[in-house]
């Protein structure tokens, strides 16, 4: 604006005919960096898993990079940009099914080797039904995810250990001699989910949501009885104003130690161990304990099993509960999916409706959809659910 300002008063004196010397435009010099540090760190994570129905072997092993680059700005101060890659490594089963692997994040420098990574440790996976389709899947979240009936996938165990960047060349040197395009598998190097929109972006899930299920103790029952509306519903909730002052406040401190983590810092497990220094005696601390979960699903995802989309005249967010039959279980889906209308229709008059397991819950309308999702649903006066998303 300021140099528009002198052309603008030079064009008007000279079209007066006046010679008048213009002051000098300098501009601010621009805050560089001073120095800019490159820094690697590199580690190796394997998880395995079993497809049940055929007994096939998906074995993950790759090695991913930390990259912390340290800049100091002449202005002062030094930041740090920290990037994992990969996010996410997906392979394909010998029947056109797919298996997607969230990196579980061993930047810290803590491994297995070293016992700061708990035996149990619990990585976020994703199944497709089909691998030409990765932006809907079915992610497990928990240990009885693999113990549910309908599970299509076995673990047997995950770990992180030290690599070198001698290691990571040539896992890539590898792995791209080794690849094969099926689908639309990412390439032989994962995803990393960039924050652009490329084309192709929305082809991979991106976000997984659910509910957890809190069963109350007794004396939480009671305060929950209290707020039950009348005609006892089995599933309700209140109105979004007071939701959490309600039905969440019911909860209290006494939920905190089910508090869920990141997928990419591990899944919560019935050990209660999560990755952290261990102490002395070689243990760690259990801290963190999972929760009964359910998958979430936004349009245009109408079924979980089998994963289904369907064009809806109105906008049904549902629970996915089936009394149980659901547990472990989340709703993963691409970014764009998850938080944009279909399109059709008028977008704020549209019936907006959260349903579990076909039963109405709440109704609104108005936009956007995701703010007015439940936080909390109350199952009659005995349990809450609560709404739970992780991201890649």
């Amino acid at each position: 604006m300021r140099k528009l300002s002198f052309i603008i008063v030079g064009l008007s004196i000279l079209a007066s005919g006046a010679l008048v010397a213009l002051p000098k435009l300098v501009l601010p010099k621009p805050m560089s960096q001073t120095y800019v540090k490159n820094r690697g760190y590199f580690y190796r994570f394997k998880a395995n898993f079993e497809v049940k129905a055929t007994g096939e072997e998906i074995a993950f092993d790759y090695v991913a990079v930390c990259n912390v680059r340290l800049t100091r700005w002449r202005a002062g101060g030094l930041s740090d940009d920290t990037t994992l890659s990969p996010r996410a490594m997906v392979q394909a089963t010998s029947d056109g099914h797919a298996v997607m692997l969230q990196t579980v994040n061993g930047c810290h420098g803590l491994t297995s080797e070293n016992g700061d990574v708990p035996p149990d440790l619990l990585p976020l996976a994703v199944w497709f039904e089909d691998v030409s389709d990765l932006s809907a899947g079915l992610g497990y979240a928990s240990e009885d995810a693999y113990e549910n009936p309908i599970a299509k996938l076995a673990f047997h165990g995950a770990r992180i250990d030290r690599a070198t960047r001698d290691e990571w060349e040539e896992w890539r040197k590898r792995s791209s001699e080794l690849y094969v395009q099926q689908g639309v598998l990412p390439g032989p190097w994962g995803y990393d989910f960039p924050n652009s929109d490329p084309p192709g972006l929305g082809q991979y899930v991106r976000v997984c949501d659910g509910y957890r299920r809190l069963k109350l103790p007794d004396d939480f029952r009671a305060k929950l009885h209290e707020l039950w509306p009348e005609g006892h519903p089995r599933y309700w909730t209140m109105p979004s104003e007071i939701e959490r002052l309600s039905i969440g406040n019911v909860l209290g401190a006494w939920s905190n130690r089910f508090q869920p983590s990141s997928g990419s810092h591990g899944l919560p497990t019935r050990s209660g161990q999560i990755i952290g220094r261990a102490v002395r005696s070689g243990h760690h601390v259990p801290s963190r304990w999972p929760t009964e979960i359910y998958p979430f699903l936004w349009p245009p995802l109408i079924s979980s099993l089998p994963m289904t989309k369907s064009p809806q005249s109105g906008y049904v967010q549902r629970l996915d509960y089936r009394d149980g039959a659901m547990i472990g279980l989340v709703a993963c889906q691409s970014y764009w999916a998850a938080i944009l209308f279909d399109g059709s229709g008028d977008q704020r008059t549209r019936r907006q409706t959260f349903e579990v397991d076909g039963t109405v819950v709440k109704e609104f309308t108005g936009q956007p959809p995701g703010l007015q999702r439940p936080q909390f649903v109350a199952e009659r006066d005995e349990a809450i659910f609560v709404y739970y998303s992780t991201n890649f």
